[in-house]
């Protein structure tokens, strides 16, 4: 994620309104979504978290990434998650978030063990919060009419609109000028290229892939630019711990390097239909920031 080093997106944040004030008076009000077995042998012992025996995990609203369903979720890393406490023989209860409050609720107010919905691995937030390895790629994806997937298409096709805050939003402005406006979020900027206000649009690819999926829009990966940093580096997501609990973020970045070398990550993309190359390589893995 390639926002700002606190507010990653704020895609569908007027339903969180509600929910919010639940995510801050703590995971007590969560119940737990799953149980583990009796029986069960964890992959690592003596993992410490929030709630003993119990995995808390912080979602917001950000398909295909995640999404709350009750006490429950859903969502591409939610089904990481549930392989993950699996293996460790975890409970799951899942708290609602936004983006502003996700990285508190780790490094500040220590209510959750690990916050989900596609984060970015940044220099700025390796400050605040641990990261484990890291699992899929993100991209700038570009939503037009016309299968536009570059910026030099972007010169020509009218008024662009993006979600504020990423980080290609000064690189695109400089290139775009009065025709590039930006939204807080997805639900807004879709309404007005819907609408024939805006000719195209900026969003994360995976994101854009999922809340594009009921229209004739076609979203693409957007070509490399050097004008533009992030369509020549894409962006890495992984899953924020709190920076003294390297148990529990080596543990689990143990088993995310298992599931990237036997296809689960693939698998778990393809059931997204998301492409392949989305998922990060062991070898790009490991220099990763931790």
């Amino acid at each position: 994620m390639a926002r700002t080093p606190i507010a990653r997106r704020t895609i569908h944040a007027t339903s969180l309104t509600a929910v919010a004030v639940l995510a801050l008076a703590g995971c007590t009000s969560a119940p737990a979504a799953s149980s583990g077995s009796a029986d069960c042998t964890p992959a690592d012992a003596g993992l410490t978290t929030y709630t003993a025996g119990t995995l808390t995990v912080g979602v917001p609203e950000n398909l295909p990434y995640t999404q709350t369903k009750g006490s429950d979720a859903t969502g591409l890393e939610i089904d990481v998650i549930r392989k993950l406490a699996e293996a460790e023989c975890l409970n799951l209860a899942f708290v609602p978030i936004t983006y502003a409050n996700g990285i508190p609720m780790i490094s500040e107010q220590k209510k959750t063990d690990m916050i989900s919905g596609g984060w970015y691995v940044t220099e700025a937030r390796a400050k605040q919060v641990g990261f484990t390895t890291p699992t899929f790629f993100d991209s700038m994806g570009i939503i037009s009419a016309d299968g536009a997937s570059t910026v030099e298409e972007l010169e020509s096709i009218g008024p662009v609109g993006s979600g504020a805050g990423f980080s290609w939003e000064a690189d695109m402005s400089k290139i775009l000028g009065d025709n590039f406006k930006t939204y807080p979020g997805t639900i807004e900027m879709k309404q007005d290229l819907l609408n024939g206000r805006i000719k195209a649009a900026l969003d994360g690819y995976a994101v854009a892939v999922a809340a594009y999926a009921d229209t004739d829009f076609t979203v693409e990966p957007a070509a490399a630019d050097p004008r533009v940093a992030i369509t020549t580096k894409m962006p890495m997501i992984a899953f924020p711990i709190a920076q003294e609990n390297t148990d529990l973020s080596d543990a689990f970045s143990k088993l995310i390097d298992t599931y990237r070398e036997d296809g689960t990550l693939a698998r778990i993309l393809a059931d997204y239909d998301l492409p392949a190359d989305l998922l990060i390589p062991a070898d790009q893995a490991a220099t990763s920031i931790r």
